[in-house]
Formats: structure tokens, sequence, C-alpha cells
């Protein structure tokens, strides 16, 4: 499974204490004006441990609401999270798992909770066991660790790094052939974390604490295949999909055409180099003409014709056509502003 199939992706160890640290602060904060506050047709009335149910609704809104928009929330995993904990929760009661979703389900779509709706109405719902089992095992490696980091004793208490590390290391044995790639990230973030802290590698926990954490073999293959695919590479798959029509026949897309366009009117300087000589001597050559063309109306030009005319004979005829072909030039030149002046007024209209 690629990272890009995930539907919802596993918090990493910042992430988790960020989230973790608000909903303990705020899971025995639903009480009061909010309880009151609690739509009535979302759960009946009559519904075994009902209490427990908006119980779990009110932190649910609780929670959401300290984020301050959606960014806010998709940087820090939080519906991911609230998501995980809904989940671990429902576990405890007596009731099936997925008909208690429901519940949740209903009271984020409530008219009352645009903002709950915006975040995270499509990743309230019940997870598949296994995949559960996975977040939770995980978790528990990051709580074990936070523990440790989080002394305010001034001490390190290794047994608990040493905890995490022995979590971390049975994952290995429970999962041998492990097809999640954003678990496997998972893991391969918090290992670097993990042997990081100077405390375990150098300090006072180096002697009792593994200095590496065993990462599982499987998770070097899953992750090198996941990232063979990048999101350019997968952009590209999906305009030749969208191309492909039936009976065979492929028509291009108009934003692909635009980025043509685009590229065709960015000049390279290598271009500019090989286009610069051409350009010089066609101005050169432009401007030779026009001087040519006014040589009669200079003393050069009249003292360069009556040379001419002694030395070649040029009649008076020539003259006549060259008059007669100024003339024409003119009338064409006439002509052009004319249809210049079409081309104007139709681009403007």
């Amino acid at each position: 499974m690629r990272l890009s199939d995930q539907d919802e992706i596993y918090d990493s160890f910042e992430q988790y204490r960020h989230n973790y640290d608000l909903y303990e602060d705020i899971k025995s904060k639903v009480g009061g004006d909010l309880y009151n506050s609690f739509p009535n047709g979302v759960i009946p009335e009559n519904t075994k441990d009902r209490h427990l149910f908006v119980m779990d609704c009110l932190r649910i809104k609780k929670y959401l609401t300290i984020f301050d928009d959606k960014l806010h929330c998709q940087n820090k995993n939080c519906c991911s999270y609230i998501n995980y904990m809904l989940n671990k929760t429902v576990r405890t009661y007596e009731k099936p798992h997925e008909s208690i979703f429901e519940y949740y389900i209903s009271y984020i779509n409530h008219d009352s909770n645009n903002k709950l709706k915006n975040l995270c109405e499509s990743k309230i719902n019940h997870i598949k066991e296994d995949k559960y089992k996975k977040t939770d095992k995980l978790y528990s490696i990051y709580y074990l660790y936070n523990l440790f980091i989080s002394n305010k004793r001034g001490e390190p208490l290794c047994y608990r790094a040493k905890s995490s590390a022995n979590t971390y290391d049975n994952i290995k044995t429970i999962y041998t052939n492990l097809d999640d790639a954003a678990f496997c990230k998972a893991l391969k973030d918090f290992k670097n974390v993990f042997e990081a802290n100077v405390d375990i590698t150098t300090g006072k926990c180096h002697s009792e604490t593994p200095k590496k954490l065993s990462y599982p073999d499987s998770c070097n293959n899953l992750l090198e295949e996941s990232i063979k695919i990048t999101p350019s590479s997968r952009q590209e798959l999906r305009g030749l999909e969208a191309q492909e029509k039936p009976g065979g026949q492929s028509y291009p897309q108009a934003g692909n055409h635009m980025g043509q366009i685009l590229d065709e009117s960015i000049t390279s300087p290598s271009t500019l180099d090989s286009t610069l000589p051409i350009t010089l001597l066609s101005s050169g050559v432009s401007a030779l003409l026009i001087l040519l063309s006014f040589y009669k109306f200079t003393p050069l030009g009249q003292f360069l014709k009556n040379r001419i005319q002694k030395f070649k004979g040029i009649t008076k005829k020539m003259d006549e056509e060259e008059y007669e072909m100024h003339q024409h030039s003119s009338k064409y030149h006439y002509e052009n502003l004319e249809y210049n002046g079409y081309n104007i007024a139709y681009n403007s209209s």
C-alpha cells in the first residue's frame, strides 16, 4: 500500500505530543452549558449509555474548536487523532462500535457544527481492527517516550526509554510482512527522533537503553516502492488517463496546451545568443534600405544620382518607373494601416 493510498495518516511523534496534551486538557471540560446545548435529536433519549455518547460528542467539539482553521488542523493531523481517541473509547463499550459512530457523525453534521463538518466530516469513522491495533501500538511507543523526555525532576527515567524501545522492537516480531507505507514512515521518523536523543546515545541512559531501534526489513522495501511514484509522475499518469477516450483517440487538455504556450513564449539564454546576430543584421539592412529610399533628398544622394546617370545613361524613364513604384508602395502602406486598424478594433471588442 503506497502513501498516496492512505485515507488517513498516523501522527508523527511531535503531532502526537501536541494532540495528546490538548485532549488531556479538554476531556473533562465538557459539562455545564456545553452539555445542555447538545441537540436532542442526535441521540434518542432512551438510548442506553446515552450520557457517555453525548460526552464523546462534546469532546469532539471541544477539541476541534481549538484549531483555528483547516490548515492548522491538517498540520497537526487533528482529525486522525480525535478519530483514534473515539475508536479507543468505543472499544470499552458493550454496544457494537459501528453503530456508535453513527451518533458521532450525526453530531458533526448537525447545523450547529459547521466548523466541525468543514474540518473532519469524512475523517470520523470506525477504524478496522488491524489498522487500530497498529495505531495503538505506535502511540504506545510515543506515549512511553514522551514520559521519558517530559520528566521534570532533572534525572531522566531511563526505564521509560527502554520500554519505548522494547515496544518498538516488538513490532518487527508482530508484523513480519508490513504493507502499510504510512505506518512504516511513522516508524522510520520515530527511529530518527529516538536515536538522536543525547541522553540515550551518549548520556545517562546509554548503558541501559538500546542506541539503535530495530526497523522492520519489510518496511525498507515498502518505502522504496512508495517513493518510486513521485507527485509529478502521478500527475502525468492522471493526465494521460484523462486524455484517453473510447475508440483510441486522445485529446489534449486545455491546461497542458496552455502550459505548452507558456513554455514556447519563454526564450532561453541560448536562444537569445543565437538570434542576436540575425537581429542586428536585419536591423542594419533595414536601415540601409531606408537610407537608399531617401537618397535623392540629400546632397550626397543628388551627387550619386548625377554620377550614376552620367556613367550608366539612366534615362528619365527610370525616374518615372521609380515614381510609380513609390506610389504603389504608398498605396500598399495605407491598405496595411486599414487592416491593422481593423485588427485593433476587433481585438478591443
